[in-house]
């Protein structure tokens, strides 16, 4: 009798501590409201090659819940979705933060009257801001409180904030992983 109701106490013991764990975890999921990595299926591949080619990339989904992006940090805007039903989030960079003012020179960004340098594996990649033949966000451009000023690595190619402005942190859904 005594060996019975030990197991059954072992046996609601191992329920109980079973649905405790349940619960965190979905108070966890709750809280944060997704895992923190995920994979994305991006667009815009040719507006970062050849720095970031692949099509599917690991995303930190919950790099800015905290913190703020910081200048360099390739990142991930919210999927829009595309005429054939698909949904594709775009990647882009980070150059200019709240309250600067950028503008371009000798395929330099400029920032606050300073010449930004790059990171090396960006050394090569020359940003102008006289694209021909395209309508362009008026230069000097003095980025708003929210928002952030985002470029693609391969500029010839890239939509990016030289053409429709800086992008609003609501709109960036994570940063890719390892970039």
């Amino acid at each position: 009798m005594i060996k019975s109701f030990l197991r059954f106490r072992l046996a609601t013991l191992l329920i109980v501590v079973g649905l405790c764990a349940l619960c965190c975890a979905w108070y966890v999921n709750q809280v944060s409201g997704q895992p923190a990595q995920k994979i994305m299926h991006v667009g815009g591949s040719l507006a970062m090659s050849p720095t970031i080619t692949r099509e599917y990339l690991v995303v930190d989904v919950n790099a800015y819940r905290n913190s703020m992006p910081e200048r360099w940090h390739a990142i991930v805007m919210n999927p829009k979705e595309r005429p054939n039903g698909s949904t594709v989030a775009e990647v882009l960079r980070v150059v200019g933060l709240p309250g600067e003012t950028v503008t371009f020179s000798d395929g330099n960004v400029i920032i606050d009257g300073q010449a930004l340098s790059p990171p090396q594996r960006l050394q090569d990649i020359t940003f102008r801001n006289n694209l021909p033949d395209v309508d362009s966000a008026k230069h000097p451009y003095t980025i708003p409180d929210g928002h952030y000023y985002l470029l693609g690595d391969n500029p010839d190619e890239a939509k990016d904030s030289r053409l429709l402005g800086a992008y609003p942190k609501t709109e960036i859904r994570g940063r890719v992983s390892s970039r």
